[in-house]
This record gives C-alpha cells, sequence and structure tokens, in this order.
C-alpha cells in the first residue's frame, strides 16, 4: 500500500514539475509588472531569441518606460489586457564607427488587449487568474515593424502583481 502511495506522490510530482516548466519555461519574451491595482510599473522586460536583433541592434540597448496600464477582470468580463510604451536607447557608435557619439532612442509599444483568462485559483479569497492570448504585440513606432507572442499571463490578486510570458510567433512590417 505504501509503495502505491509513494509512487502516486512521485506521479503527482512530475506532473506538477512539468506543468510549472511549461508556463515558466524559457520564452521569448517576459514582462513583469508590479503594483497593477494602483499603478502599474515594469519591474522586468526581457526578449530572446532571434528578435532581439531588430528590436536592439547593439548588445547594450537600455530600457525607458514611459507609461503602462492594466485593466483588472471583471465578473463580467473574463479578461485582462495591458499595454507599455518604453523607449530603447542605444548608442550609434556601436553600429557606426562615426567618432561622433550619438544616442539614439527608438519608441516601442507593447500590448496584450484580451488575454482570455481559462482557470482561476482562489485562495481564501485572494485570486490568481491565468490567462493566454496569441496576439500579444510588440510594435516599434517609427516604422510600425510587428512582432506578435502566444502569451500566457498570470495575474496574482495577493501579489498585486501580472506576469507575461510568450514565445515569438510572428513578425512583420507594415
Amino acid at each position: 500500500m505504501k509503495i502505491k502511495k509513494y509512487l502516486g506522490i512521485l506521479i503527482v510530482g512530475i506532473i506538477l514539475t512539468l506543468s510549472i516548466n511549461s508556463v515558466f519555461g524559457d520564452s521569448d519574451f517576459v514582462l513583469e509588472l508590479i503594483n497593477v491595482n494602483k499603478d502599474p510599473t515594469i519591474s522586468k522586460l526581457e526578449m530572446d531569441g532571434e528578435n532581439v536583433q531588430q528590436i536592439c541592434p547593439t548588445s547594450k540597448c537600455n530600457l525607458e518606460f514611459t507609461n503602462s496600464s492594466f485593466i483588472l477582470p471583471k465578473s463580467n468580463n473574463m479578461t485582462i489586457a495591458h499595454t507599455i510604451n518604453f523607449n530603447l536607447k542605444y548608442n550609434s557608435t556601436d553600429l557606426n564607427p562615426d567618432p561622433i557619439q550619438k544616442e539614439y532612442s527608438e519608441k516601442f509599444s507593447e500590448s496584450m488587449n484580451s488575454c482570455l483568462i481559462y482557470d482561476i485559483i482562489d485562495n481564501k479569497g485572494q485570486k490568481i487568474y491565468f490567462c493566454s492570448d496569441g496576439t500579444n504585440s510588440m510594435i516599434r513606432n517609427s516604422d510600425s515593424k510587428s512582432w506578435y507572442y502566444d502569451s500566457i499571463g498570470i495575474y496574482d490578486s495577493i501579489k498585486n502583481t501580472y506576469t507575461v510570458k510568450g514565445d515569438l510567433i510572428d513578425n512583420s512590417t507594415y
């Protein structure tokens, strides 16, 4: 009987580990917002994969966040939405051997307009929402170059945080 119990615990542990890795595994795009109920602030924005060289033409880019918004789920609207705007700053001497150093800045917008909630964990009135959206997008404002991510979002009402992780599915120029 003990062997069956331990085997059951082992199987549940493996399933839980696989689930966590599928949600929190390597992603091309990671965004973390804190204090989402009052003043959403970006605590982390990471990009990886084939799109990085297109977004940041040098290996030394700095992000300057200009504003962000977050729309909480409601009982009559089971979606989550957010938008962030930021400037990407890089030194042009990294691209051009011109002796005059100039700092260039590109304006970007990243948004997920309708992350559909597929699961809610209720812990003593505090909820954690899980949502997915296949059209999370990042747009470079100067030329409308776009990158699209298949993303999941996790809104934790206990910690007042929102995390988005996504994988690049397409990029295009309009």
